[in-house]
Order: structure tokens, then C-alpha cells, then sequence
């Protein structure tokens, strides 16, 4: 555990501000900080007890203490400014003899600054760093390496020193964040952070968190993540395409029982293995992780063979098909220290992110009731899918999604799970041709999933009330549009889950009125899911999706199939 010192004069006393207390959390949730806060400018003795000082805000660092910290550093620690803090460290001799620090212009206007990492930089601290923000809307900006703060910076110069990020302003590109070593420690510095809204911005928290790290020397660049794919299906394209883009991760080989698929995944992917058995995956070293694509009812026995071979382990939705299987893997891979996660990629789709976003600012009031639905009337498929011993029902293929995306928007104790089924269509299929599912939490509100094969008129996706509005997600009806040969038009209607949906929110005014507004959709991140995996292995990151989440969602699937036998009673469900 890295003790890390936290340093504004001004700022925590008597409270820390919410936006700090943002950073804060992300810090100690990695598992690898311990953070102390203090108001007085540290002694030697003192700094002494930690490997890291963060400095905030305004500080007025005197001669003294400026020696005070550059010694710490010269001995090997490290020292990350943020904000404001390094403002004045120009005028300071001892700081601005030590890094060469020259200051070329005052601190900017506070307006909305593009942050860029420069093309050339590879370094630790920027690798993977703007993954999963969909906010960032500008029209031409490469989301892979660039994100927007509303903030304001402070032309500054260092020599010897390495540019992390810089900012486009008025026809050049500035650098707003740097790192160098000096003595046996290093310094990293950002005059970015004046403005609160920084220090809630999820990149923001990600760079600090790997700035106290490396210039404590705990974090260096290096390592690749060599994974090979259990199952080439038809998600397995998505996965190898983000594998190959995403630094820290390469695609070692796949693993399937049909030769086309294989074929065609060496195809696309040049240079890549063909294991021709799971027991060749375990026994390659070069494979550090497997991602487990196969049927659902073999996903408890494959994840528990790789994780005790000391693979880290990604397994497609759903986790598995019961509690206990779900209990077996968690206490595995935290046996043997490994990663175990569940692909839950539509917590990245663009509708739940505008709705997430609109619910975390409290405009529409706490969400006490929201039901989501998705179906059409049409013959399911024939593939394994439709097949309850292997799929695990009908229960468990969206509701794998549907209910990460009610339990994220609904935190807080599960009491009580009812389930509803209908068999009168399909026969040729073992799934259930609907199923709904009823949440009941602990105090008061209720959630509802529908999934139907029978449905002739639809739902909404989306219908969500809050003590302050509600939203409302319509399914959109598209066609795909070509022409044959001939210059006739076709006309290919696509099912609903393929639209996105159209978002409205009504918000209720003071003087009683409904606002009601049609929502935008944030574009969808750039591989959110396989960047956070590299980050978290690689890094020490907090996982995004902990497979304690995705066993909540078998504890609550298991439980509404066993209530759908018993005709809907109410079955107790046990989620913590």
C-alpha cells in the first residue's frame, strides 16, 4: 500500500468539497493508495512517513518549505501538483532551480479546453487514459485521444522535462501537463484542476491516480496482455478487433471446435495461434487471459479451470446460470489473484448512458419505479440461444443486460424477485416465449423487465419515474436501404434492439409545469470495456465490471425462474 500525503492549505479544513471527495474515493478504491489529508505544510520528519505528495490549490510555499519538498523528491519521493499549486513555483528559487520551471504566461480565462495527448507520447501515464467518455461530442475529435474540460491552465516551461497532454489554444498546442525525475524521485505536474468539474471527470481521476504511483516509482510502462478466445462466434470479431487496437492487450490465438471459424479469424488477424483444445490454452504461457465465449452452461467449468491455471479470466454474458457457480468463480479467482470479469458491453450503449447521466444529476428526483421491455412477434432462433438447459432460459439472455442497466440506475437492496412465463407459440424451442421479471427493493421502489417473442404491439424501452419526472425511451422503426443490380429500391426492416431508441424527458418546473425535451445520445465510447481491462491488469485500475456485480444479476435471473414455476410468489433474494 502506497501512503500518499495530501496537502491543501486551504481547501480541507473543516471539509473536503464534494469534487474532491470524488478523486478521493477513486484513489482508495484501486486497493493500492493510502491517503492521509493535511492543511499544514508537512515537515521533514513527517514526510518522512509517506512515499507521495499531492499538492492542491493556492499554496504559499515559502523558501522553506519549498526545500522541504524538493529534498523529499531528491531522496525518492514523489510529488504531484495539481491546479493552481504549481502557479507560483516560478518565482519560488529553490523549485524553479531544481526543474527549470519558467513561466511564460499567466494562468488562461476559464473557458472549455480540448486535452489532447500528443501523437508522440507512449508513456505510461497517457496509455488507454480517455477511455469510456462519451461526452466528449465534438465533430472531428478523435475520442481515442482527446477529451474536453470546461477549466484553465498556466503557460508554463521545464527543462528536461516530458510533455503528458497539451491543450489547443488560439492556433497552437500548449502543454498542460508534464513529468521529469529529479534525484532518486520524480515530479509530475497539471495546471489543470482549477475548476471543480475537473476533479469529478473520470480522465482527470485516472491521471492523478497513475501520477502519485509513477513518481513513486510503482508504475512503469511495459507488458503486454497476451489473451486467446475460447469460442469465435458471432461476438468474436468485436473482441479480437478491440484486442488488436487496444494498447497493453495482443491476440495470442482462438480456440473453436469449427475449422471455418478458426480460418476465417487467422484471416483477419494475421499471425495469431489455433489452439486446437482448452487444455492447449492452459498450457500456453504466453496466454495471460482467456475470453470465454461459449455457451453458457459451459462458462462455470471452463472459468474455474483457467483461473487455477493462473489465466485471468473474461467470460461472455450471462456469468453462468446459478449462484452457486457464480460463488465458485469469485472465490477462484481470488484464490489464485486473478482477474474475473463479465463482458457487459451494453453498459457502454448510448441510451443508457444519457439516461445514467441524467439520473446522477438529480433532475428528474430519485427513481422509485422503471420498466424496461424488449421483444417483437417473431419465431425465436434455433441456435443454442433458444435452448433452456444450455442458455439457461429466456430469463437470462437481455435480462443479462437489462438488469446491469436497472440495477446501476436503481442502486440499493434487492428484497424480493418475482417472475411471470408464458409457453404458447414456440414449441419447437425449449425458452419460454415471454418472461417478466418484477423487482421489489428494500424501501419501496420497483423495477420490471419484459422479454417477449409474442409481443405484437410494443412497449416502450424505457419508462422511468423519478420523485421529480420521468423518462421515456420509444423504439424507432428503420430501414436499411439499397438498390439491386436492376436500380430497384430494397427495403430491409431492422428489428427494434438494432435503433437506438428516442429519449424524452418530462421535468417537473417549481411552478408546477412538465418541461418536457427530447434527449441527445452521447456517441458510444471507443472500447470501453477491453481499455478498462488493460488498465486495471496493467495498471491497477478499479475494474468496471466486477463479477460481484454480474452474480447479483444470476442471484436475481435464478431466483425470478424459480418464482415463474411457483406462479409468481415472491422469492427472497440474497444480492450483498
Amino acid at each position: 500500500m502506497l501512503k500518499v500525503l495530501f496537502y491543501n492549505e486551504t481547501k480541507l479544513k473543516p471539509d473536503i468539497d464534494p469534487a474532491r471527495q470524488t478523486l478521493l474515493d477513486y484513489l482508495t478504491s484501486t486497493g493500492f493508495l493510502a491517503v492521509t489529508l493535511t492543511g499544514s505544510p508537512p515537515s521533514s520528519a513527517y514526510l518522512a512517513n509517506f512515499q507521495a505528495l499531492v499538492l492542491d490549490g493556492e499554496l504559499g510555499l515559502g523558501r522553506e518549505e519549498a526545500e522541504t519538498l524538493i529534498n523529499f523528491v531528491r531522496r525518492g519521493g514523489g510529488l504531484v501538483a495539481l491546479g493552481r499549486s504549481s502557479d507560483r513555483w516560478a518565482e519560488i528559487e529553490p523549485l524553479r532551480q531544481a526543474i527549470e520551471l519558467k513561466s511564460l504566461a499567466p494562468r488562461s480565462p476559464q473557458t472549455e479546453l480540448i486535452v489532447r495527448v500528443p501523437a508522440s507520447s507512449g508513456h505510461v501515464l497517457t496509455r488507454n487514459l480517455a477511455a469510456g467518455f462519451a461526452h466528449d461530442h465534438y465533430a472531428g475529435l478523435d475520442r481515442d485521444t482527446a477529451f474536453a474540460l470546461h477549466d484553465s491552465f498556466t503557460r508554463l516551461s521545464a527543462g528536461r522535462s516530458e510533455e503528458l497532454l497539451q491543450v489547443s489554444w488560439r492556433g497552437e498546442r500548449l502543454p498542460v501537463a508534464w513529468t521529469l525525475p529529479y534525484g532518486e524521485g520524480r515530479v509530475f505536474w497539471t495546471s489543470l484542476g482549477a475548476d471543480s468539474s475537473t476533479w469529478v471527470n473520470p480522465v482527470f481521476s485516472q491521471l492523478v491516480y497513475r501520477a502519485i504511483r509513477h513518481s513513486a516509482g510503482q508504475l512503469e510502462a511495459g507488458g503486454s496482455v497476451g489473451i486467446a478466445m475460447i469460442g469465435y462466434g458471432a461476438i468474436g470479431q468485436e473482441h479480437a478487433t478491440a484486442i488488436q487496437q487496444v494498447s497493453g492487450l495482443h491476440l495470442e490465438g482462438v480456440c473453436d471446435r469449427n475449422p471455418a471459424r478458426v480460418a476465417e479469424a487467422k484471416r483477419l488477424f494475421e499471425g495469431i495461434k489455433s489452439f486446437d483444445s482448452v487444455q492447449a490454452v492452459l498450457d500456453d504461457p504466453a496466454v495471460d487471459l482467456a475470453i470465454i465465449s461459449t455457451p453458457p452452461n459451459l462458462h462455470a467449468s471452463m472459468a474455474l479451470q483457467l483461473l487455477e491455471a493462473g489465466k485471468h479470466v473474461v467470460v461472455e454474458k450471462p456469468f453462468c446460470l446459478t449462484t452457486r457457480e457464480a460463488d465458485a468463480m469469485i472465490e477462484k479467482a481470488s484464490a489464485f489473484n486473478r482477474t474475473l470479469s463479465v463482458y457487459q458491453c451494453r453498459r457502454w450503449d448510448p441510451d443508457y448512458l444519457a439516461i445514467k447521466a441524467l439520473v446522477d444529476s438529480g433532475q428528474i428526483g430519485q427513481v422509485f419505479h422503471l420498466e424496461t421491455f424488449i421483444g417483437t412477434f417473431s419465431h425465436p432462433c434455433d441456435y443454442w440461444h433458444s435452448h433452456e438447459p444450455i442458455s439457461g432460459g429466456v430469463f437470462y439472455d437481455w435480462g443479462s443486460h437489462y438488469l446491469d442497466w436497472i440495477l446501476g440506475l436503481m442502486p440499493g437492496k434487492v428484497s424480493s424477485v418475482s417472475g411471470f412465463s408464458h409457453k404458447r407459440v414456440w414449441l419447437d424451442v425449449t425458452n419460454e416465449d415471454q418472461a417478466r421479471l418484477v423487482l421489489h427493493f428494500e424501501n419501496g421502489r420497483e423495477a420490471e423487465f419484459i422479454h417477449t417473442d409474442i409481443a405484437a404491439a410494443l412497449k416502450p424501452k424505457w419508462y422511468v419515474l423519478g420523485s421529480n419526472g420521468a423518462v421515456v425511451g420509444n423504439w424507432r422503426s428503420e430501414n436499411v436501404k439499397s438498390r439491386r443490380w436492376s436500380g430497384d429500391l430494397i427495403e430491409e426492416h431492422l428489428a427494434p434492439s438494432e435503433a437506438l431508441p428516442d429519449l424524452t424527458a418530462f421535468i417537473r418546473q417549481t411552478s408546477g409545469l412538465i418541461n418536457e425535451q427530447r434527449m441527445a445520445l452521447p456517441p458510444a465510447p471507443v472500447f470501453p470495456f477491453h481499455r478498462n481491462l488493460a488498465n486495471h491488469i496493467l495498471l491497477g485500475e478499479p475494474l468496471a465490471v466486477l463479477p460481484t456485480q454480474s452474480r447479483r444479476n444470476i442471484a436475481i435471473m435464478e431466483a425470478a425462474k424459480k418464482s415463474a414455476s411457483l406462479s409468481g410468489q415472491f422469492i427472497p433474494v440474497e444480492t450483498e
